[in-house]
């Protein structure tokens, strides 16, 4: 279920957070249910049980999970704050995407239509969503 990419350059404790707020958000986790204890994650991923310990740490200070003393660690997050997280991890997901696409030399044009090709929809269609959205949503705005 989680697993560590030991070439990230994001530190081991920041990949199983987000790991587990992504199953968290996409409902695979809900309210209520357990974690693995500290150290049957340290085990199953083999990082030092501190790592566990501090991810899920910082869990519990974004309100994502709770931890009780003798039980566990149980997930808490609420619906608005998934709707919330599900936002944040795909603006996360999208920059890390553009990023390593500008990386390679990518025109914005490529972006959007490997973006099409992966969703199966052609680029212009995308475009002008895209725009109908942000068009309609600077509407709101001015109002």
């Amino acid at each position: 279920m989680y697993s560590i990419d030991p070439g990230s350059a994001l530190p081991v404790y920041e990949q199983l957070k987000r790991q587990i707020r992504l199953h968290i958000a996409a409902g695979r986790l809900s309210v209520g249910e357990k974690l693995p204890s500290i150290r049957e994650m340290a085990t199953a991923l083999t990082v030092n049980p501190n790592t566990v310990s501090k991810a899920y740490g910082q869990l519990e200070y974004e309100g994502f999970v709770t931890s009780r003393a003798g039980s566990g660690v149980f997930v808490s997050a609420g619906r608005r704050a998934v709707d919330g997280e599900r936002a944040v991890l795909l603006g996360e997901f999208t920059t890390d995407y553009v990023d390593r696409a500008v990386e390679l030399g990518c025109t914005p044009e490529e972006v959007l239509d490997s973006i099409a090709a992966a969703l199966g929809s052609p680029a212009e269609e995308l475009q002008t969503s895209s725009s109908s959205r942000a068009m309609s949503g600077s509407a709101v705005k001015r109002q």
